[in-house]
């Protein structure tokens, strides 16, 4: 979850932010205390006509908002408190605040709707950074399916973690799943194309080698892929 935090939260520039487009049930599966989840633009896909996920999404917006904001006094406050002489030489409004990116979250009824108002909201100023498609099966589904016209000059890009038991011989071990990435196959037959560890490390912003690790009893090993147009 740690890569997660900070791959998802990490903006490509600075003055951007990315967004983390989820369904309803996914956006509920994180703790409620983490929800909308910080430094990120938090946009749920959502078929309730009747306005309660947005009241409550918005309801949690301005909590989480609250909190962030009291955490950025204490943290101002104890700046201050060990670096008076600092603060006394900088000037005012220093500090890169504005560079910060922003908690925000948005609901939409389609993912279609999702790219519209990111674009609308966030791209129009030039403070949209990466889109991440982050869950359930039916957003994973409709996001590799959409056709060029309304990825809006986007790539759909795929990067995942394989894990297999620990090898006996040399021999992977599977896992037995009863849920599946809705894929036939990432491979040239079904118009995708595997990505090197380098490009992968350049959109998670970090290194990627592609080599399988060992961790605890599992062995892991991230790869990516892209779709081709």
């Amino acid at each position: 979850m740690s890569f997660f935090a900070r791959v998802t939260s990490r903006p490509p520039t600075p003055g951007t932010t990315n967004a983390i487009i989820m369904g309803r049930k996914t956006y509920d599966s994180v703790p409620a205390s983490l929800r909308p989840l910080a430094k990120r633009i938090n946009v749920v896909i959502t078929r309730d006509t009747t306005g309660s996920v947005r009241e409550g999404v918005v309801a949690e917006l301005e909590k989480r908002k609250a909190k962030i904001a009291a955490k950025a006094v204490e943290a101002r406050a104890l700046a201050q408190a060990t670096s008076a002489e600092k603060e006394a030489l900088e000037p005012k409004g220093a500090g890169g605040d504005l560079s910060e990116p922003v908690t925000d979250a948005i609901v939409t009824p389609s993912l279609g709707k999702a790219l519209e108002t990111l674009d609308s909201v966030y791209g129009a100023k030039g403070t949209l950074g990466k889109i991440f498609v982050i869950g359930g099966a039916e957003i994973y589904n409709a996001t590799i399916n959409m056709q060029a016209e309304e990825l809006r000059g986007r790539a759909v890009r795929v990067v995942m973690t394989n894990v297999v038991r620990k090898r006996e011989e040399g021999v992977p071990v599977s896992f037995e799943c009863d849920t599946f990435f809705p894929l036939d196959g990432l491979d040239e037959g079904n118009g995708w194309r595997a990505a090197s560890p380098k490009e992968v490390s350049e959109w998670v912003g970090e290194e990627v080698d592609g080599e399988w690790k060992v961790e605890g009893d599992v062995e892991v090993q991230m790869v990516g892929f892209e779709k081709v147009v």
